[in-house]
């Protein structure tokens, strides 16, 4: 029974830092971690350090705020990543971003559609960013539009990563089959909204992560995130749904590792 950060982005933090946030990493109980690349020239470091480490597992994909203009050259890129190496066990991270709006939302919907296929193709899961715009009501066009492409794909083998939304989003997503991942901010004392919806979706449809280093816990503020915060997010679960931390982390456990085959 062990803890797993889910999506982590190891290459984010300084290189002479790198190697102090996994041993911190393994110290706090985290046996297993996916670096989650979101871009091209990410694919290839992020594997190099997967192979170097059994602890650690990668991703390969494009993020929406990192698209690029040859379309067909990153589509190879990322198929040849993820066919012919072991350690890359998801597409991702992919999906829409309509608070940065970096990209024309036509332009998102395509190249998420595109890396679906590539994941469909090859059997493997995808890991999917989902952010609303920066305005009221903005929210629910994000999660409309990500449900409509899923559905168009018939692609439901994926996680929503950093889930932030509401009750109604988190059901229509279980409804559909995907998996919903949880970060820190579950810990945040002003959340209460979110953890209202962890506690409404079941054990066997969670999955944790730490997204560092963009994102922290309570009692963290202000400092970039680690994995080895994954502790305290499992409490925060187990509390929110009042059963044993054991079971919660070993339930999570199964889920992760069913999910990407690690």
């Amino acid at each position: 029974m062990h803890l797993i950060d889910t999506h982590a982005h190891i290459s984010h933090f300084p290189k002479g830092e790198q190697g102090g946030v996994l041993e911190r990493a393994r110290k706090a109980g985290v046996k297993k971690l996916i670096n989650v690349a979101c871009d091209l020239d990410q694919i290839d470091p992020h594997l190099e350090l997967a192979k170097a480490d059994e602890f650690i597992w990668s991703s390969a994909g494009v993020h929406p705020t990192s698209l690029k203009d040859d379309l067909e050259g990153a589509m190879k890129k990322i198929y040849e990543s993820a066919k012919n190496e072991k350690k890359v066990v998801a597409i991702g991270e992919i999906g829409l971003d309509y608070y940065h709006d970096k990209f024309p939302r036509e332009q998102q919907d395509l190249w998420l559609a595109r890396q679906l296929k590539i994941a469909k193709e090859l059997s493997l899961p995808a890991i999917i960013h989902c952010r609303a715009g920066k305005y009221p009501g903005e929210n629910g066009g994000a999660f409309v539009d990500l449900i409509d492409i899923l559905e168009r794909e018939k692609f439901y083998n994926a996680v929503i990563h950093c889930f932030s939304g509401n009750l109604a989003e988190a059901e229509k997503l279980l409804e559909l089959g995907l998996m919903l991942s949880f970060t820190g901010i579950i810990t945040y004392q002003r959340n209460e909204d979110l953890r209202g919806v962890v506690q409404a979706v079941p054990l066997d449809r969670i999955m944790l992560e730490t997204d560092c280093p963009y994102l922290t816990i309570e009692g963290k503020r202000g400092q970039p995130g680690e994995p080895a915060f994954m502790q305290k997010i499992v409490e925060t679960v187990a509390k929110v749904k009042g059963v044993e931390v054991e079971v919660a982390i070993n339930q999570i456990q199964k889920n992760t590792e069913s999910f990407f085959g690690i």
